[in-house]
């Protein structure tokens, strides 16, 4: 005693390299072991100073040394060498061994921060820093509250307000954050073990009233460790504190038949956890509150009565149990975190689905069909189907995890259903309304290509249906329509989701871009666009009781018009469907129809650039006899339009091709329509417009046109557009750079000409293309159909 005095005095005056020199490292440890305990704050101090020297002997050997040894009756440290370095502390505070657990932050209890490295360097990190003198009366504070000198259910309210106090103090200090931690969740305990009086010893049965809540200061306390710890490192902190709960509340002694007697028992405050958790936000929170969620529900259940006991336990009632919006919090804690995935780490205690929110709400699903009569506290509502169909939206569109557009589509549909069939079963709480018919639309057409189009199809018939307008059928009939404005009378004030043009326009671009469009499709979509011209003259000529109109002005301040009425989109997307059917005339009858419609004054649906290339490209795909007249005729009804001052719609280089493509297919049925392709290529070479110079996909659409109409000239011709490539691509005409398939084009042609000295004119050709290659011209390589095509030219000449 009298030396350690010394060490301690005389570090006063001298520097800590001559401590260091003076003293070794087996004299320090002896002088540990003899060391009072009320001394122990003055060593703490001392040894701390050792860190600024770079000097790790006290604070990894000594100075753990001295905080875990035990005082006997006299106040001196034991010699006894303390137990294992990672204690638990539930078992700690179970046994009500408070005295040595408040220095547990100086031993390797964790096992991984936020930042990747190990909690336990984390928590070293705490030690290498000095105590300040404030933090070490806490320490002392927090020692003389967790003694055994108060046994359970015996601390007076000023002692409560002061554990309470200790609590906010250790959260809030800002020193040795993993040692505040520490402290705080074994006060936090020392509160709950107060509160229940002791049933986890199984001894005494003393429950101190005066406990409440808020002197938890969970919040607090789950903000703090919320800054700490990250994934499993925070759910096992929190787990900790449930089950010290559950042990503590939950008595193994009592039994409880109905509600009235679960109001004389303790009750586990799971609902306050989760509304504390879900508060924070991140990926990790709500993982532990579907966890305590999880362990709330399954005490509940008989059949999952001893999952986390290892005793028998008598039937758990709950005054409170899980709610709908228990479940929903959650489900919007997942949401809010951007969390679109199960982190790696944490494995649901139940799977249906990837999409957190959407596990969840299957959940929901599956407790509530199991006993529907008891479980209806747990039925799904708006809510909880909106937030599932949002967060799987939200995971489609940043393209996370490992599931395709089409089975998130197919998901957002089957709850959407679902939450319908509970609507229509008279659950007013499931009402759906625009919005969620709009995330489900979306997350179909995201998967255009798939199929889910007759998906979407089924939930545009159902907004129709159910808003009063239709009948939920494939086709509408002219009798549907007359009777819709009665329909939409009957309806409308139950269910707000009308649909917008918008809508529409969604199902008409899925049936554009089908994999395979047929006669039904475009059947569908035309009678789609008929409905919507007469929902529009329905709106306009009104309604008996009330106008439409009104209805309509009555949402428009939330951002959306009910206004159906089709648009420029509607109808160039109808000729596009009609173009990939193969049904020109119908294509060119639309753009009428758009002519007419404008020229009356609506302005809105004027054919743009887009419609007419649209139509030429269906005449062009049609391969009629009278596929290039007609094309003609669009390209010359746009020149029209352009002459008379509309500069929007003068054909561009897309619209000159497109007639071109429709000449090469009727060229062999029609004699002018290689000199129309030559007329339209000459207008296109006079044209100022640097947007309508030909380029070589033009020409090579002339060569393709001669070849069709075959003969002398088809060779000649062939020939000589391949030398004006050249010349124009010589003269700065980028565009026109020759290239391989344009030279094969020509080959093909030459070779099916059918004069005399075809298989001359073609190995010319050739051996000039190979020229140019041999030259460093890699554009010009011959190819495997270059030279077959010479090949089968000579052997038809029979040399």
């Amino acid at each position: 005693m009298i030396q350690a005095g010394l060490i301690v005095r005389r570090a006063r005056v001298i520097n800590i390299g001559s401590i260091r020199r003076n003293y070794s490292t087996t004299s320090l440890l002896r002088l540990s072991e003899s060391i009072s305990s009320s001394r122990r704050i003055k060593w703490v101090k001392l040894f701390s100073t050792f860190s600024s020297s770079n000097c790790t002997l006290g604070v990894k050997i000594i100075l753990p040394r001295i905080l875990t040894r035990k005082c006997d009756e006299k106040g001196n440290i034991t010699t006894k060498k303390s137990p294992s370095p990672s204690p638990d502390p539930i078992s700690l505070v179970s046994k009500g061994s408070f005295s040595a657990q408040p220095h547990v932050i100086f031993q390797n209890t964790f096992s991984s921060t936020a930042n990747g490295e190990s909690a336990s360097n984390s928590e070293n990190s705490d030690a290498i820093h000095p105590i300040s003198k404030n933090q070490a009366k806490l320490l002392e504070r927090t020692e003389t509250l967790l003694s055994d000198d108060f046994p359970a259910g015996t601390l007076t309210v000023s002692q409560l307000i002061d554990v309470s106090n200790c609590i906010f103090l250790w959260i809030n200090t800002g020193e040795h954050r993993y040692l505040g931690a520490k402290q705080a969740e074994l006060l936090i305990k020392r509160l709950i073990l107060e509160r229940g009086g002791g049933k986890s010893l199984g001894e005494i049965d003393n429950e101190n009233t005066m406990v409440e809540w808020d002197m938890l200061k969970f919040e607090k306390f789950v903000i703090y460790i919320n800054s700490l710890y990250h994934g499993q490192d925070f759910t096992e902190k929190i787990l900790s504190i449930v089950s010290f709960f559950e042990k503590e509340y939950i008595s193994s002694t009592k039994t409880t038949t109905s509600l009235l007697d679960c109001r004389n028992l303790l009750e586990v405050p799971y609902k306050s956890i989760i509304s504390t958790l879900c508060k924070r936000r991140t990926g990790h929170a709500a993982a532990t509150a579907e966890q305590v969620l999880h362990r709330f529900e399954t005490r509940l259940s008989s059949s999952s009565r001893n999952k986390y006991d290892n005793v028998n336990i008598a039937p758990y009632l709950h005054s409170n149990p899980p709610t709908v919006p228990t479940y929903n919090n959650v489900i919007s804690c997942w949401f809010y975190s951007n969390s679109d995935n199960y982190p790696r780490h944490y494995e649901p205690n139940y799977f249906h689905d990837t999409n957190p929110a959407s596990n969840i709400l299957y959940q929901m699903l599956h407790l509530y069909n199991l006993d529907p009569e008891n479980m209806e506290r747990i039925r799904p509502d708006y809510g909880s189907f909106n937030m599932a169909i949002a967060s799987l939206s939200e995971l489609q569109k940043n393209g996370n995890g490992f599931r395709s557009h089409q089975a998130i589509g197919k998901t957002c549909f089957d709850h959407l259903s679902t939450m319908i069939q509970f609507y229509k079963d008279g659950y007013e709480d499931c009402a759906p309304d625009y919005k969620i018919f709009l995330k489900v639309l979306n997350a179909l057409e995201l998967d255009r290509r798939r199929g889910n189009w007759s998906l979407a199809r089924k939930v545009l018939e159902e907004m129709l249906h159910l808003s009063g307008t239709v009948d939920s059928n494939v086709y509408w009939t002219e009798t549907m329509h007359q009777d819709a404005s009665e329909k939409r009378d009957n309806k409308w004030k139950n269910v707000n989701v009308f649909p917008r043009t918008k809508d529409f326009n969604i199902i008409l671009a899925m049936i554009a871009n089908a994999d395979v469009v047929d006669q039904e499709k475009l059947d569908y979509a035309t009678n789609l666009v008929d409905l919507m011209e007469h929902l529009v003259k329905k709106e306009r000529s009104g309604y008996d009781n009330e106008s439409f109109s009104n209805r309509i002005v009555q949402f428009e301040g939330h951002g959306n018009s009910y206004n159906c009425k089709p648009d420029i989109f509607t109808y160039n997307t109808l000729i596009s469907i009609a173009a990939n059917a193969g049904r020109p005339e119908v294509a060119e009858e639309t753009l009428e129809k758009m002519a007419k419609k404008s020229a009356a004054g609506d302005f809105s649906v004027k054919p743009d650039k887009t419609t007419f290339n649209t139509v030429i490209s269906a005449w062009a795909r049609s391969k009629t006899h009278s596929s290039g007249d007609k094309a003609a005729g669009v390209i010359h009804l746009m020149q029209k339009m352009a002459d008379e001052g509309d500069e929007s719609v003068r054909p561009d280089r897309i619209s000159l091709t497109s007639v071109m493509n429709s000449l090469i297919s009727s060229a062999k049925r029609s004699r002018n329509a290689p000199l129309q392709a030559e007329d339209i290529i000459q207008r296109m070479e006079q044209s100022k417009d640097s947007h309508l110079q030909p380029d070589t996909v033009t020409y090579t659409s002339l060569i393709k046109c001669w070849g069709q109409k075959g003969g002398l000239k088809a060779a000649e011709r062939a020939e000589k557009i391949i030398d004006t490539l050249h010349k124009r691509y010589d003269d700065g005409y980028i565009e026109c750079k020759p290239d391989s398939y344009a030279y094969n084009v020509a080959l093909d042609t030459i070779a099916k000409s059918g004069v005399g000295d075809a298989a001359e004119r073609a190995e010319a050709v050739l051996n000039r293309m190979k020229n140019l290659f041999n030259s460093g011209k890699t554009d010009l390589a011959p190819t495997t159909e270059s030279f077959a095509t010479v090949m089968n030219a000579l052997a038809r000449s029979g040399n």
